[in-house]
């Protein structure tokens, strides 16, 4: 045995001489001497270094998708969660997109349902529960239990008229009157027109619309939340559109346009 660990530790001391000549002349170029110890300690150290590159490629760079690790099942799941949430993006996106065209729409003046305009037709008489006296369902039932706030006491001078598109019921008062929110609801809609002045639109609960007019000044932003009867604005006269202080009120369903004198006492 010991026998066996002394050519051992012979073989790993012998030296030998690596030369590197020339072919024409065979002149040495390079001479290095090697002992089999300290070849397999760069070799040794070799393999580390590349292993070590290797694994800091894989680690920190993209190649680390070129190899079917266990890591590629993690990556497959979030590719999928990304997926999900890229589709529900696009989904309140077209959300936001539709909501932004029937508020545009508003804006405007345009009373439509499903893109179309509606026809001035007279409306139907209604009867407590909600239906008309043909049998017929309303176009918009309101339940009695959902009331609504008067935004502002005062006299009526314009009323709501399909026929000349004013889709509002106008009402008369001082300057710098309080206008109040007829629901709660969610602004959406608080900056100036050019037609309307300082404009407010509140989105309230099963799918009305509240706007708010030729204000002198807006008391809330969008994004905020209020609850009937809650101070959003002051009366004034802004806006192309208007020729004394009053407040332009707007109710809306669905974008269809409501005669607010029906559902409100001015």
């Amino acid at each position: 045995m010991s026998s066996m660990r002394k050519k051992i530790s012979t073989k790993f001391k012998n030296r030998y001489r690596l030369i590197i000549r020339t072919d024409e002349d065979l002149e040495a170029r390079v001479s290095i001497v090697l002992t089999p110890l300290n070849t397999l300690l760069v070799l040794s150290a070799l393999i580390a270094l590349f292993g070590t590159v290797v694994i800091l490629l894989l680690s920190y760079t993209p190649m680390s998708n070129i190899l079917p690790t266990t890591a590629d099942h993690f990556t497959h799941k979030e590719r999928l969660q990304l997926i999900r949430r890229v589709d529900s993006l696009e989904t309140l996106s077209r959300q936001r997109d539709f909501q932004a065209q029937r508020l545009s729409e508003i804006l405007k003046g345009v009373s439509t349902e499903d893109g179309v305009e509606v026809a001035a037709t007279p409306a139907a008489p209604q009867e407590s529960n909600g239906t008309s006296t043909s049998g017929k369902a309303s176009l918009n039932p309101i339940k009695a239990s959902y009331t609504f706030y008067p935004p502002l006491k005062g006299t009526i001078s314009d009323t709501f008229n399909m026929e000349r598109k004013h889709f509002a019921v106008d009402i008369a008062a001082k300057r710098k009157d309080v206008v109040k929110a007829c629901q709660k609801g969610t602004v959406i809609f608080s900056a100036w027109n050019p037609e309307s002045g300082y404009t407010m639109v509140i989105q309230h609960p099963n799918d009305f619309l509240s706007v708010y007019k030729h204000n002198a000044v807006l008391l809330k932003k969008e994004g905020n939340f209020v609850n009937a009867g809650d101070a959003i604005a002051l009366v004034g006269s802004t806006g192309e559109l208007s020729s004394g202080p009053h407040l332009h009120f707007e109710l809306w369903n669905k974008g269809i346009a409501l005669n607010p004198s029906k559902y409100i006492s001015f």
